[in-house]
């Protein structure tokens, strides 16, 4: 698992972590959906499957974590610091947008959408590690210890990640031959036409995906460019913005959307069916793994 895709996982798990203990049961519930939500999802229903199974596994991963770090003497205080301190995800998304879905297939919510007024996340710069009751000398003691322990922590979920992103390339080509079918094309073409007429750069006319990575730059341009030492911009204009292209995505969209979504679990049915022997395999792998996590971090407790 790639440490961005983790520590956005983690970090989500972290906000509402499962409640774990003695005799605790595990919240991943039914592992082939979480398979095949999180590796080859056509409705949006198998996604939230998906990220159930992810956030199971990076909670654990991040109870390993804790733990390594606890081992080398840290108290509590030093352990959440060390863990906020890898610093993997420097911004986060304002609430309200939603994570389950991936619009630039059609996997998208559009109820969800209108309420939120949130086609694309909005980023803000994330907070500072707490390095309250963290003395320099801990800080430094820790930064030396903290790498070792986070890759101990996703030692045991490599090879799942070695099968499942396989299986999510194969996937991902099976999408774009269905982006690229007669139907979908002319549906594409309807909607980039409506797009471009709202006032769209004809860049963004192409897809869902164009338009969707066009707006996600538009709103995020000058917070990314913050960073490097620029003035935070206002959110409220950002949020103008978003909800204005939300509103257009939907008007313009919904057919291609709703297309897409009649498509999809006909295209995965098939696929499936092509790669049986490789989904039933990462199905008992995924089982594998969160079985080893939960075992690893019994002796916690």
């Amino acid at each position: 698992m790639t440490f961005a895709i983790v520590l956005a996982l983690v970090l989500a798990a972290g906000c509402a972590s499962a409640q774990r203990g003695p005799g605790a049961r595990s919240t991943l519930g039914r592992t082939a959906t979480g398979v095949m939500g999180e590796y080859i999802p056509a409705t949006m229903a198998q996604i939230a499957d998906g990220t159930d199974l992810q956030q199971t596994i990076s909670t654990l991963q991040k109870e390993l974590f804790e733990e390594c770090i606890k081992g080398y003497g840290f108290g509590p205080r030093a352990q959440a610091f060390a863990f906020q301190s890898l610093n993997l995800m420097p911004f986060q998304a304002v609430s309200g947008y939603t994570q389950n879905q991936n619009a630039q297939v059609g996997l998208v919510d559009l109820r969800s959408i209108i309420r939120s007024g949130m086609l694309a996340p909005i980023f803000i710069m994330g907070s500072r590690p707490d390095a309250t009751g963290v003395s320099a000398a801990e800080q430094a003691a820790i930064r030396a210890d903290e790498w070792h322990c986070w890759s101990k922590s996703l030692q045991p979920v490599r090879k799942l990640d070695q099968l499942g992103f396989a299986l999510r390339r194969q996937w991902y080509s099976q999408e774009v031959r269905l982006l690229s079918s007669s139907q979908v094309r002319a549906a594409n073409k309807v909607f980039g036409s409506c797009v471009t007429r709202a006032g769209a750069p004809r860049t963004a006319s192409e897809s869902l995906g164009q338009f969707i990575g066009w707006l996600q730059r538009t709103v995020n341009r000058a917070e990314f460019a913050s960073r490097f030492g620029g003035a935070s911009p206002s959110l409220q204009p950002r949020q103008s913005v978003d909800a204005h292209w939300s509103a257009v995505f939907i008007r313009c969209g919904r057919p291609l959307v709703s297309l897409l979504q009649r498509l999809l679990p006909g295209a995965q049915q098939a696929f499936v069916q092509d790669h049986f022997g490789q989904v039933t395999t990462l199905e008992k792998r995924a089982e594998q793994t969160v079985a080893e996590l939960e075992r690893m971090t019994q002796s916690q407790f």
